[in-house]
């Protein structure tokens, strides 16, 4: 992993990695020093009153409250999933039936509706993934952008949606290689093809801070024969710095192709966390009609590859090995305690801690103020989880394939924590638009770190296993992704056929 890599994430480079990595560091010591006879829960409502005193008792006391359930839904989950496959079950059909369980009470349009919202923003969080994991150096992209993936989303979903109503054969789709390829630096972002697969319109999806930084972005690139796709107030600006190229804020909308996708700000992207089909009504009847029990085993496979897709992005990892060797840190007791006897709940919550109090101070632009701490908590969780089957990798306990079966066990557990769980109502899609994504990042600068202050060994055991298991990663779930995406395909064939002999 490069250095210029490191260093040029928008929105996460070595400084708000530093920043991050003082305050876990803080946080873990003063979770050393909690009472015994204090719980987790009153111990970090007095850290984040004791970091943002503005913000309040009631609300400090709802925030801690969350963060502590959604760490022991969490918990509860991944032992309920690593018992079921003990017992011969896999991790789809774990997933299918404790979805079908929660599902109860449900009507099935709500029902049909969360799974359609579930499975799109997994299936573009994975496309993104696998883009992210295979450029062509099989480094991170160096114009890696969360709003640009976000913009991605929203532009491919809200024009499906509006296909889909008016009946218009055009699917928009955000690309991801074949197999066997690797994205090339010019690469399509997005692409709408006709209903015979055939690419009609290609576009580059360009979302800077501002108009001139959009506008350097393109400089760095040759995009002769694709449409510009860039947020509407940036549009004149950039069209004026690229006469020749036709410049966009909607996908579609040409005489091709009428229909056409919604305009997304700057600021919308960056508010946003994905909105998967919020509004989208006619597919879900297809779905409740055809199979929902195959749909969730779908899911829960869509759950798997963004876990091992994200094992292939070692980023946060290399940064906390960087930090640690600029300025080691000194071992934390309880630290170590946790992760050798599993009684890890507290360094969780310590975690989640300091990753929502760096949102909400603006020290990470990665992950926005407002961020639903439940969401987070399942970022601390993946991180501290992953550290130790990283670990176990590196000691020879599991091979590197068990290693990311376990990792994938690790994000389907988090998944039905997200959609079904205390706060999946509010959190759901949203989250999991984004998270795969942020996750294996924030994630493992998290998880890094925390493996230093379990001492010196055992974070260096944790980085020389993350490095390991890139490689590794990238293959499987590169193969895993087009096997996913087959399976996605003869689905979405069933689902149509049914909605035709049902619509006529």
């Amino acid at each position: 992993m490069s250095e210029k890599s490191e260093l040029e994430m928008d929105g996460f480079g070595i400084s708000e990695a530093k920043a991050l990595q003082k305050l876990l560091i803080r946080f873990m010591k003063e979770y050393g020093k909690k009472p015994a006879g204090q719980s987790d829960q009153e111990w970090l409502k007095e850290r984040f009153l004791a970091e943002m005193p503005e913000m309040g008792e009631a609300e400090a006391d709802r925030l801690s409250r969350e963060t502590v359930e959604t760490i022991h839904q969490y918990d509860e989950n991944l032992a309920s999933l690593k018992d079921a496959r003990k017992k011969g079950q896999t991790s789809e059909e774990w997933f299918a039936e404790k979805t079908q369980e929660a599902a109860a009470g449900l009507s099935a349009a709500a029902f049909t509706q969360r799974l359609s919202s579930l499975d799109t923003a997994l299936e573009n969080a994975n496309a993104q993934l696998i883009r992210t994991v295979t450029t062509q150096g099989g480094e991170l992209s160096q114009q890696w952008n969360l709003d640009g993936f976000i913009a991605e989303q929203h532009h491919a979903n809200s024009f499906n949606l509006a296909a889909e109503i008016s009946g218009s054969p055009f699917r928009a789709e955000v690309c991801a290689p074949e197999p066997g390829q690797v994205y090339g630096k010019n690469s399509f972002d997005l692409v709408i093809r006709d209903r015979v697969d055939k690419i009609v319109h290609q576009y580059q999806c360009k979302y800077g801070a501002d108009a001139e930084a959009t506008i350097q972005m393109l400089k760095r690139g040759n995009y002769s024969n694709q449409t510009i796709l860039v947020p509407p107030e940036q549009v004149e600006q950039v069209q004026a710095a690229f006469p020749g190229k036709t410049v966009v804020s909607s996908i579609g909308g040409t005489e091709k192709v009428a229909i056409a996708s919604e305009p997304l700000t700057k600021a919308q992207a960056k508010e946003a966390q994905i909105r998967a089909q919020e509004n989208g009504v006619l597919p879900e009847v297809g779905w409740s009609s055809y199979d929902s029990r195959m749909m969730t085993k779908f899911i829960g496979r869509q759950a798997a590859l963004a876990g091992i897709s994200g094992a292939a992005i070692g980023a946060g990892f290399h940064m906390a090995a960087k930090l640690a060797a600029d300025e080691p840190i000194e071992p934390e007791e309880i630290v170590q305690t946790a992760l050798e006897t599993g009684a890890d709940a507290g360094v969780k919550s310590a975690a989640a801690g300091a990753i929502k109090v760096a949102a909400e101070k603006g020290m990470i632009g990665i992950i926005p103020p407002g961020t639903p701490v439940g969401t987070i908590a399942n970022i601390a969780c993946i991180a501290v989880e992953n550290i130790k089957v990283i670990a176990k990798v590196t000691k020879g306990e599991l091979t590197p394939l068990e290693g990311l079966d376990r990792m994938g066990c690790n994000t389907v557990a988090m998944t039905h924590g997200l959609g079904w769980g205390v706060t999946g109502a509010a959190v759901g899609s949203a989250a999991l638009g984004w998270v795969p994504i942020v996750g294996p990042i924030v994630g493992g600068l998290a998880g890094g770190t925390i493996g230093y202050l379990a001492g010196s060994k055992f974070g260096e055991a944790v980085y020389e296993g993350a490095k390991k298991a890139v490689g590794t990663a990238k293959n499987v779930a590169v193969k895993m992704y087009h096997a996913v995406k087959e399976t996605g395909k003869k689905i979405a064939r069933g689902v149509h056929s049914v909605f035709r002999k049902i619509f006529g």
